[in-house]
């Protein structure tokens, strides 16, 4: 995937913060009956998954055996896949670097600190732009400094820990994919099961500590926090690059999807991700760009194709017809971030595109279009200084380019 350097180097926190206190109780809405994995009964609505991968205890016996049958036969009938993302010239670049990813230690959510009363199983991260007030003896409430990166607190978090767990994951699966490396499979597989299926290490599937603002919300997360998993898009795509490996069993391929069905429904209904997809700015973009495969992952193609159509006609609410976008450049990092919500859009516009969206050559009702905004940045790529608004952070020249060469690609 595209990910520029400013992109690498934050993780933005507009007026929303991230986690930390007694577990928050996840949505706890069923999806719709049609969806070929849903069964009755499941606690969290959509496919069972606890306890030993796959927990079926709430099912009748005769609809427990189906329930395990059907997930099995998902996971198995599917040849390996071409990823719905990442690029051939992507996964050979990222395969270069696989190498070093075997040797990578796993870690994850349970390897950092939690809150008090906390359950270790719940991600964690802290909002980057806040810190202890000086006029407090305790610091608290954290007050924000827009543009001012708290990298002390924010490593206190999980947020390095999935960056690693992803990127590992990615370069992985790309050795497997183009070279049949049965080591890298093998251990891609080891990353994944430590995430999401080992009940002694794996993620709870929500972010409700996501981005805490220490002192805010009784340390509990934010909206913004919904954008630490972007990066759960890269790994959807990776693990439909290991279906035909060693990497995992078909019973692990269906657990996985039965982890990406409750976390959907939490991307669905959780008041903190609710709120993130209704924002004005980057955050409820790169909502879109990982929710799409997401739903797509875990068997929700109705959802991919609602989300992909209202991606599409928010351009107008997020892009003015000159191709400015006034909440990304009314920040201290204007040009940054007005590229980073056009990252966030090449990234939804792949994963739109296999449903048969083209947000690339789509024109809004207002004039607005992607590549209209990004013709408003073009005069700045090569002498980013010129650039008449706040941008504390420095951006190289060139800091464009991937972008340019991806619309160039996406012509009708």
């Amino acid at each position: 995937m595209i990910r520029s350097k400013f992109a690498e180097s934050m993780s933005p926190s507009d007026s929303t913060p991230r986690r930390f206190a007694p577990p928050l109780s996840r949505g706890d809405s069923s999806p719709r009956r049609e969806d070929p994995l849903y069964q009755e009964g499941c606690p969290q609505g959509g496919v069972c998954g606890s306890g030993n991968y796959l927990d079926h205890g709430a099912l009748p016996a005769p609809h427990r055996t189906f329930g395990l049958l059907l997930l099995a036969l998902v996971a198995a009938r599917l040849p390996a896949a071409e990823p719905w993302l990442v690029t051939s010239a992507e996964l050979a670049d990222l395969a270069k670097n696989a190498p070093a990813a075997l040797t990578v230690p796993i870690t994850t959510v349970v390897d950092g600190e939690s809150l008090p009363g906390g359950d270790p199983h719940d991600y964690i991260s802290y909002a980057r732009y806040y810190w202890p007030d000086p006029a407090k003896p305790d610091g608290l409430p954290f007050v924000q400094r827009d543009g001012e990166h708290n990298r002390d607190q924010v490593a206190k978090g999980d947020r390095s820990r999935i960056n690693t767990f992803a990127h590992a994951v990615t370069r992985l699966a790309a050795a497997w994919h183009l070279h049949r490396d049965e080591a890298a499979a093998r251990r891609a597989g080891e990353w994944l099961r430590a995430w999401y299926l080992d009940p002694a290490t794996r993620m709870n599937p929500n972010l409700d500590y996501a981005q805490v603002r220490l002192g805010h919300k009784s340390n509990r997360g934010n909206p913004a926090g919904v954008l630490d998993t972007r990066d759960f898009a890269g790994v959807i795509d990776a693990l439909r690059l290991l279906e035909d490996s060693p990497a995992l069993s078909a019973d692990e391929h269906a657990a996985l999807r039965a982890w990406f069905a409750r976390y959907l429904d939490w991307l669905l209904k959780a008041p903190n991700a609710v709120a993130e997809r209704a924002a004005k700015n980057n955050h409820a973009t790169w909502y879109y760009a990982h929710a799409i495969p997401v739903a797509r992952y875990a068997g929700r193609d109705e959802v991919a194709r609602e989300l992909s159509a209202e991606a599409r006609d928010r351009i107008a609410e997020h892009i003015r017809p000159d191709g400015s976008q006034p909440e990304e450049i009314r920040r201290v990092d204007g040009l940054g971030y007005s590229r980073f919500n056009l990252e966030a859009y090449a990234a939804t516009a792949r994963a739109a595109r296999g449903l048969g969206f083209d947000l690339w050559n789509y024109t809004a009702p207002n004039g607005a279009s992607l590549r209209q905004a990004l013709e408003f940045l073009r005069p700045y790529n090569a002498a980013p200084e010129k650039w008449p608004t706040s941008q504390k952070e420095k951006l190289e020249p060139g800091f464009l380019d991937d972008l340019l060469a991806e619309a160039a690609t996406a012509k009708p």
